[in-house]
């Protein structure tokens, strides 16, 4: 999820400091509470144990807009404590927690979404790697999303004929918003079943396969199950009454036959054709950069929502109004969200400080679906275009151990797709660059991944160490600046030229234009000197292949 290009806020950071690897670096960041820490960090009462299932059942009433529900989490115990911490909303009434099927003591954190739950003394006992359950019943009425799916939480709004739509929306602010989880990206269901109960009319959609339709009194319930890892900000439902469901198929490239899913509201069922169009387009491109997709058997969805977008795993929330981009000819929210399907959803960021890694790669994804179609030139003028709208006021990396919300800093999206096209000029071999970004997804299938663990594995795909280019990309506001001039001594022409980074150790080749050439030169924090054709007095650094910011030298 992002924003499109008019929507870009201006809102200027603070500047905090923090500390990484003994170097003194700069994040623009608000001042976190223990809500966020406790949110946020990974304490010896969430890291004892592992999810394997989240199996929900919600009801939802629309007339008070009104949640009432129970989640099962399977757990794998890992020992080291005699509390586990889950998280939930505080205005929404917990009644009970049980584990393994009794009834278990808990305090709520006055102020935070943190429940801690006393474990039984039977737990003492547990071995590491055995399998055991918590259950919570709950209900009340979750926050309303202000502005979706940017400022997230339920949205409770109308159809064209003013029957109820409602959807959720929740990546940054955490699903603990509305049902309760151990809520931090590191920790992913293996699977997950979710049963929704709506009163007639109503019809929902969720992530995966529906299994089964069943009736309750004057409800009817809908079970759907997801039978891979899932983001929880990911785990939702769509509900409208008449929502009308086309199936087809698309073949991936490995030959798996991948069903697919488009759901509308009845009077744009005429606009089905469309949506299949435009995804066949956007798979068939990605697959051949980022490899297979990565959920066949649950297959891929696309859903109107009430809301402009969101990258739900096999239910992608489409609000985009079946609208082309006038100046590129595809549908954004279509080609934005799918490649979340590679990126977030198949290779996921652990923290949110790290969420560079899925917004940065998918938004370089949608050049390389240009590129796939249009080659290279088409591609380059998207990103030029993306250029004009970095930022510089907040740092690409956030801080660890709070709930680092980066839902209004677009640099992780626009200034992270031009760090890679930078690394893809310089690593300038296009055939290891494309088999370093399919071996991620392939090393990393359905993994959640820090931020040290992709550079280490880039760096040794890419033959160099990454760290410092990273960090001077991520940590800094500033990028590198190339400082530069030329000397003439008789009839010899010389470019003398350094980098000026806050990262110190910043080094690596940079691309000047001389006349009809292109000239590459490795240069360091010292300042070097280059032989030039002889005669040349204009040199212009390749801004357009470099993310860089060019100086003369002194």
């Amino acid at each position: 999820m992002r924003y499109r290009l008019w929507r870009i806020g201006t809102l200027l950071p603070l500047l905090a400091c923090a500390q990484w690897e003994g170097t003194q670096i700069f994040y623009n960041r608000r001042s976190y509470t223990r809500a966020d820490t406790l949110l946020g960090s990974l304490s010896p009462y969430r890291s004892c144990y592992d999810v394997t299932h989240y199996r929900l059942h919600v009801s939802i009433n629309p007339s008070s807009q009104s949640l009432r529900g129970e989640v099962t989490c399977t757990f794998r115990w890992l020992g080291g404590s005699d509390t586990i911490q889950i998280d939930l909303e505080p205005h929404l009434h917990l009644s009970q927690v049980e584990i393994d099927g009794s009834k278990a003591s808990f305090i709520r954190i006055k102020g935070t979404r943190a429940v801690w739950i006393s474990l039984p003394p039977a737990a003492r006992s547990w071995e590491k790697g055995s399998l055991h359950r918590w259950t919570a019943r709950y209900s009340g009425k979750p926050r309303r999303a202000p502005r979706p799916p940017w400022d997230g939480g339920i949205v409770w709004e109308k159809t064209p004929d003013g029957s109820p739509w409602i959807g959720v929306a929740c990546q940054g602010l955490g699903a603990s918003l509305w049902w309760p989880l151990k809520d931090h990206l590191s920790d992913e269901p293996d699977s997950a079943t979710m049963t929704f109960c709506v009163p007639a009319p109503l019809r929902v959609i969720s992530n995966g396969r529906l299994l089964q339709i069943t009736p309750k009194g004057t409800d009817t319930c809908f079970t759907y199950q997801v039978s891979y890892p899932i983001n929880t900000y990911n785990i939702t439902f769509y509900a409208a009454p008449g929502y009308t469901t086309h199936t087809d198929t698309f073949f991936s490239t490995n030959g798996t036959p991948i069903p697919l899913r488009f759901s509308v509201l009845p009077q744009n069922a005429n606009k089905i054709p469309y949506l299949r169009e435009q995804a066949i387009k956007v798979l068939r491109a990605f697959e051949h950069y980022f490899g297979p997709f990565p959920v066949p058997r649950d297959g891929y969805g696309l859903v109107e929502s009430p809301y402009y977008g969101m990258e739900h795993q096999s239910a992608i929330a489409y609000g985009n109004r079946f609208q082309k981009d006038p100046l590129w000819g595809f549908d954004y929210i279509i080609l934005h969200e799918t490649g979340h399907e590679w990126w977030g959803n198949h290779v996921s960021a652990a923290d949110n400080a790290d969420l560079w890694i899925q917004e940065g790669f998918c938004t370089y994804g949608e050049a390389l679906f240009l590129e796939y179609y249009h080659g290279y030139q088409e591609a380059l003028q998207y990103l030029l275009l993306q250029r004009l709208y970095i930022q510089n006021r907040q740092t690409i990396q956030a801080p660890y151990g709070v709930n680092a919300d980066q839902t209004y800093n677009t640099d992780i999206y626009y200034k992270t797709a031009w760090v890679l096209h930078t690394l893809r000029s310089r690593v300038n071999n296009d055939s290891l660059w494309f088999s370093c970004l399919r071996a991620i997804q392939d090393s990393f299938s359905f993994k959640a991944i820090s931020a040290a663990e992709l550079i280490a594995f880039m760096s040794r795909r890419l033959g160099e160490d990454l760290t410092p280019f990273f960090r001077a990309y991520l940590y800094y506001l500033r990028p590198p600046v190339v400082q530069y001039k030329v000397v003439k001594e008789g009839e010899n022409s010389f470019l003398e030229a350094h980098w000026l980074s806050e990262e110190k150790s910043f080094e690596g080749p940079m691309e000047f234009l001389v006349g009809e050439q292109r000239l590459r030169f490795y240069l360091k924090p010292e300042i070097q000197r280059f032989p030039l054709p002889k005669g040349t007095e204009i040199v212009m650094p390749d801004r357009n292949r470099f993310l860089v910011i060019a100086s003369p030298l002194p």
